[in-house]
């Protein structure tokens, strides 16, 4: 971060500032749909308008992901994904579950309610549900922002074992194939463990694998292709306004069907270059959106936690008079205890280092940093 010389696409760090203003985003995303502002339309100024390029940016993450994807055998792959990925969602559906029950007990004082809306939270992260569904006639909450590492770990499997399998030519339809099968699931049947969602962000990391393989990140892009991603980008506004929807992976719905799938991806590359470009200053906001990229995986399960744990629609209802006050300040709460968490996660493992030298290790340096 702290280098003169501009920053290539080779560089480890060349996502850090799009994951900072990702993370940020998302954040306030989250807070701003607890709060809906009626435009003049109709249409939610918190719930609809911050959305319409959520999808995009999602993208962008799954591409940044995908770029530091390598084929292995299949064996390998899933031996990494399980040990690199469910760990953290492990540790973070712990955390979450006991924090939701003892908040909430605290809260309400009614234990049979407590019990009962914990082992609907509880089951959302054993089932790795990416929204609130029903199964087996009980309700179970999502495993909220954490659809992302079993979307992220199910796709990385899937890429990989298309590599394996079809010849290099017959890759980019086997992706395409395995986009429609998981947008016809979609249709017909919510499966567990983000499955469909792992199906359908397969092309995203594609795309990282093929900017890196191609080195598609390297030289400016041609008019054409630039004006065909902006087109891209436009038509997803377009679509959102038309239908009065928005795209949403995490829910399985896609304003345009399977193509808004390949839109979404069309513009979080164009989110990718853009943000590559603005990496290359040194001025303040961009070392603060870095430094906030480099613990994108930290912040995405303390959010999970902050988000599921604490029952912020109370907050929600005490501020229905001033939903602009409210908003913010949730906002600048959440951004807060997630700030303070992560730091005592840093400042617990340079203890330990300190403490504890004989058991410092060099890490292995493998794609999860890149999250």
């Amino acid at each position: 971060m702290e280098g003169t010389k501009p920053r290539t696409a080779s560089s480890i760090g060349m996502f850090d500032m799009l994951k900072g203003a990702g993370m940020l985003t998302i954040v306030f995303a989250h807070t701003a749909e607890l709060y809906p502002m009626q435009a003049v339309s109709g249409l939610s100024l918190t719930a609809f308008f911050p959305f319409i390029y959520r999808e995009a940016l999602m993208s962008a993450f799954f591409i940044a992901s995908g770029y530091g994807f390598r084929k292995r055998s299949i064996h390998k792959c899933i031996h990494q994904q399980l040990k690199s990925l469910l760990k953290p969602y492990a540790y973070t559906a712990l955390f979450t579950c006991v924090l939701h029950f003892i908040i909430h007990y605290k809260t309400f004082q009614y234990l049979p309610g407590t019990i009962g809306e914990s082992i609907k939270v509880t089951g959302g992260f054993l089932l790795g549900l990416p929204h609130t569904a029903e199964y087996f006639g009980q309700e179970f909450f999502s495993c909220g922002p954490m659809w992302y590492l079993l979307a992220l770990m199910v796709g990385w499997v899937l890429l990989d074992v298309i590599l394996n399998i079809f010849p290099e030519r017959y890759v980019p339809w086997a992706v395409a194939g395995c986009v429609l099968l998981g947008w016809g699931a979609s249709l017909v049947w919510e499966l567990p463990f983000c499955l469909i969602q792992g199906a359908v962000v397969v092309p995203y990391l594609y795309i990282g694998f093929l900017a890196k393989k191609k080195h598609l990140l390297d030289e400016p892009l041609p008019p054409k292709v630039f004006a065909g991603l902006l087109a891209a980008t436009a038509l997803i506004a377009v679509g959102a306004l038309a239908t009065r929807t928005t795209d949403c992976i995490s829910l399985a719905e896609w304003s345009l069907g399977p193509l808004s799938i390949f839109l979404d991806g069309a513009a979080g590359l164009l989110f990718i270059r853009l943000f590559m470009r603005l990496s290359h200053g040194h001025g303040p906001i961009v070392h603060f959106l870095e430094a906030v990229g480099r613990r994108s995986l930290n912040i995405f399960c303390v959010h999970t936690v902050e988000i599921i744990a604490i029952p912020w629609y109370l907050m929600v209802a005490k501020f229905s008079a001033q939903p602009v006050l409210g908003m913010w300040l949730q906002y600048a709460i959440a951004l807060g205890s997630i700030w303070l968490v992560c730091e005592l996660l840093r400042v617990r493992r340079a203890l330990i280092i300190r403490f504890f030298p004989a058991q410092r290790r060099t890490p292995a340096v493998h794609y999860t940093s890149r999250h």
